[in-house]
């Protein structure tokens, strides 16, 4: 996600990441969540993340981006923690519906997204509060 904004500016939605948590914080003020927004690139953090808070987690809001055709090690953690889970790719990015289609979470996860802009972290978020 790092070059999100430089995709994103060519797809005409001018998202960024800072964009994206502001909302993301916003709603969750609203929807009166404690939201903790963490960023990571690699498998190994996000499970040892996920891990080390797994009592403190109510649900999970991630965008695995190329990591979903891969990450058996997070869809096993999933699986096993039974942590309600809204999974994330933005359609902006190349070869995201791939990502998407071929995603391990798929099957351990409660809600998916594949769709430009914000709406699809918001979606994630407010289905989550509403599930938990």
């Amino acid at each position: 996600m790092p070059l999100l904004g430089k995709i994103s500016a060519n797809t005409g939605t001018r998202l960024t990441i800072d964009k994206i948590n502001r909302a993301l914080r916003k709603t969750a003020t609203e929807l009166n969540i404690d939201l903790k927004i963490l960023q990571f690139y690699d498998e190994e953090h996000i499970m040892k993340t996920i891990s080390r808070s797994r009592k403190e987690l109510a649900g999970i809001l991630i965008n695995p981006g190329p990591l979903s055709r891969t990450a058996y090690g997070i869809r096993e953690l999933l699986e096993i923690l039974k942590i309600p889970t809204a999974e994330i790719q933005l359609s902006e990015f190349p070869f995201s519906m791939e990502n998407f289609d071929q995603s391990v979470l798929k099957d351990v996860v409660k809600f998916r997204y594949c769709q430009p802009g914000m709406e699809p972290y918001l979606k994630g978020l407010m289905d989550l509060a509403n599930y938990l």
